[in-house]
């Protein structure tokens, strides 16, 4: 295979590695940012008690997940021992508790969004991406602006086009990502083919992250077929999952409560934090 023909083979595959980590990165974007919330509202709908329970769940043990970050981390960077740290903990949650109080209160629907307008500032803001790729490439592959009569950077202009016109945010923004053409020409094939395997390797990364969040219950969310065929099943998974928060709970509780009783313990000899 001539030098040509090689570096035509290695710029193709870097097209296809972006275009679909282009896809993949947007599918999730879509799971984490859209999916999740519609599945959140449909179990406030479908289940409120079990929902308003799992709230409940998740606010507590995210509490206790942070306390014991905070006695362990301070444990380990100042050499105390658990009850020690646990103790300093609180006195500094004290003081905190303390300042917050004379803080004036907030309202909390300024925290709290309107779905409606969380919505739209989301399709907002995908027009604005999509209008932000679409200029970036213009500039690079119009033909007003680049003369030189490139077949493929005109084919490369219609292929922008038309996913402009069909909103296909992730093609677009793929190919932004990639260089431009006199770019990659000056570039060694031993640097183009690192480049690729590197976005390979990001794929293979992003991959097992879809795969992963395809086993969430909220996958496929905004599809019609989706209450049909995943909903019945909600309900086990929903109690599973309370069941395992409240067990992590538990234990969490009891590491919290050994160090009470040491550090009272403590107390009670005289050391002093």
């Amino acid at each position: 295979m001539d030098q040509r023909a090689a570096r035509k083979s290695w710029e193709e595959r870097y097209r296809v590695v972006l275009q679909r980590l282009g896809r993949v990165r947007e599918r999730i974007r879509t799971f984490l940012s859209e999916e999740r919330g519609r599945f959140r509202s449909w179990i406030g709908r479908r289940f409120p008690g079990l929902a308003r329970e799992i709230e409940q769940a998740e606010r507590n043990l995210h509490a206790l997940r942070q306390l014991v970050f905070e006695v362990e981390s301070l444990s380990w960077l100042k050499g105390h021992g658990l009850a020690f740290a646990y103790r300093k903990i609180l006195e500094k949650h004290s003081a905190g508790r303390s300042a917050r109080k004379a803080e004036p209160m907030r309202d909390p629907r300024e925290e709290s969004p309107d779905p409606g307008l969380r919505d739209a500032g989301q399709a907002e803001e995908r027009r604005r991406r999509l209008k932000k790729a679409y200029r970036t490439l213009a500039r690079r592959l119009h033909p007003d602006l680049n003369s030189d009569g490139d077949g493929r950077r005109i084919e490369r202009w219609r292929a922008v086009q038309l996913a402009y016109q069909s909103g296909d945010l992730a093609l677009l923004e793929a190919f932004c990502l990639e260089d431009d053409h006199t770019f990659i020409q000056d570039e060694p094939l031993s640097r183009l083919a690192e480049r690729v395997s590197q976005e390979r390797k990001t794929l293979a990364r992003y991959l097992r992250k879809l795969r992963s969040y395809r086993k969430d219950p909220a996958w496929g969310c905004r599809k019609g077929s989706w209450e049909s065929t995943v909903g019945p099943k909600v309900e086990g998974w929903l109690r599973a999952r309370l069941a395992e928060m409240r067990k992590e709970t538990r234990e969490l509780k009891n590491r919290i409560r050994q160090w009470q009783q040491e550090s009272e313990r403590m107390f009670a000899r005289g050391v002093k934090p």
